[in-house]
């Protein structure tokens, strides 16, 4: 497909998605808002030209999880929402982003500003009441993006709630390919990018593929017994899944 039919399909896709959110999304159950929001994230990535490979399966037993991932990319949250759909934490400048913030506000997503400490406890506080509302929750542990060549030591600050909430944890793994001979630093979304800028190095990247590695969940008592414990062990098995892709 050419540029300008993909670019053409995918305003037409956001503009789906902005009617869905607007007017359907608010009635929905969760089982049909999950598989609307797998739905267009699927038709988003296939407009990308992004193959996602799958390596394990999400969980039998029904959660809620907690899910936990590096971080490479603003693409990464639909890479899992095409998998399975969850509520996010990201960092507060996403809610000003074109569109892609409208839709991750009116999907239920949390803001966090990296820089107050207050809204760190409260964003702590929340994540708390939405895994007991029975809603999957996923957050980046690095606290931001990196080239995808390596995990970056995850962050403590808002591991106390699943310690707390006694939260089953989902790990997993995410890897971006690209066809030998072209550049890697399409999908890293790094530096002072904007989200713009970024935007257009994806679009005019190659047919790329994305890895996804599920993990196997654990409570998260099991895995430490303070934010420090639990951080260690979930970068070991983040590492080891992106290891094995």
């Amino acid at each position: 497909m050419s540029m300008p039919l993909r670019i053409l399909g995918l305003l037409g896709l956001i503009l789906r998605g902005i009617l869905t959110t607007a007017l359907v999304l608010p009635w929905c159950s969760r089982a049909r808002r999950r598989r609307l929001i797998c739905h267009w994230s699927r038709r988003l990535l296939q407009y990308l030209r992004l193959t996602i490979q799958v390596q394990g399966a999400w969980p039998d037993s029904p959660g809620p999880y907690l899910l936990t991932s590096n971080h490479i990319s603003w693409v990464d949250i639909f890479v899992i929402h095409s998998v399975h759909p969850v509520r996010f934490i990201s960092k507060s400048e996403v809610r000003h982003w074109p569109i892609f913030g409208w839709l991750a506000a009116r999907t239920g997503t949390l803001f966090l500003s990296r820089s107050s400490r207050r809204q760190t406890l409260e964003i702590g506080k929340a994540m708390t009441q939405v895994l007991q509302a029975g809603d999957d929750l996923g957050f980046f542990p690095e606290s931001t993006t990196s080239d995808g060549t390596s995990i970056l030591p995850f962050k403590t600050s808002l591991l106390q709630s699943p310690l707390d909430c006694q939260a089953t944890v989902l790990p997993i793994a995410l890897r971006y390919s690209v066809p030998p001979g072209h550049s890697e630093s399409a999908y890293p979304f790094i530096g002072d990018m904007t989200f713009m800028e970024s935007l257009v190095r994806v679009l005019k990247s190659p047919p790329s593929q994305v890895s996804l590695s599920l993990g196997t969940p654990h409570k998260a008592l099991e895995l430490g017994t303070d934010r420090r414990q639990l951080a260690l062990q979930l970068h070991l098995l983040t590492q080891q899944l992106r290891e094995s892709m």
